[in-house]
């Protein structure tokens, strides 16, 4: 015999085993389906059914749904779109910051020619497209060598104006932390930074 709960009616408790049993899950579960039909009926026969309909085709218009017209419900209170930024890109003055960080590459002190080259071009590619302009809004990186104050001190003077000033910075830093540009483009490319 199977154990009914304290308070609660015959009919709630579990269901009997053996042949008493035949086909209780079977009533329980078209009992179930016509309290949920009664329910859904007594919604529609209601005024709350155009609030109902409302709400689903609101959803629908989410997503762009059919027949939502040329607008949907939530187009009227969305933001307007962040500007988009790009790291490293719209340098109109790439080619020329090249040519000054290459021939400032191979003159003395540094003598970095060839595969240096490669990989200090490649280094600085990656993180500013040669823009002395862009900052980084994640790291706070600046300028074509990306100095960023938290990592390399207070900013040179004359860093945000020139090119150059960040050429040079940025190749007596390579020079004195990693020795080469392709030890500082390795060490970059494991860390994101240098």
């Amino acid at each position: 015999m199977s154990a009914r709960r304290p308070g609660l009616p015959r009919w709630a408790g579990p269901a009997r085993e053996g042949r008493r049993d035949q086909g209780a899950a079977f009533v329980e579960m078209g009992a179930t389906i016509v309290l949920a039909a009664l329910i859904i009926t007594t919604v529609y026969a209601s005024g709350m059914s155009s609030t109902f309909n409302e709400g689903v085709r609101q959803m629908v218009c989410v997503v762009n749904g059919p027949g939502c017209g040329d607008r949907t419900w939530v187009d009227e209170d969305r933001p307007e779109e962040p500007e988009q930024f790009e790291w490293g890109s719209g340098n109109s003055n790439a080619s020329d910051n090249k040519n000054l960080g290459m021939q400032a590459a191979a003159a003395e002190p540094y003598n970095w020619t060839d595969q240096e080259w490669t990989c200090l071009d490649s280094l600085w590619g990656s993180m500013s497209n040669w823009d002395p302009g862009l900052v980084d809004p994640t790291t706070g990186a600046r300028g074509i060598v990306g100095f960023n104050a938290a990592q390399h001190g207070s900013l040179p003077s004359g860093f945000d104006q020139s090119a150059s000033a960040q050429i040079s910075w940025g190749l007596g830093h390579i020079q004195e932390q990693y020795g080469s540009p392709c030890t500082a483009w390795r060490y970059w490319q494991s860390t994101g930074t240098y």
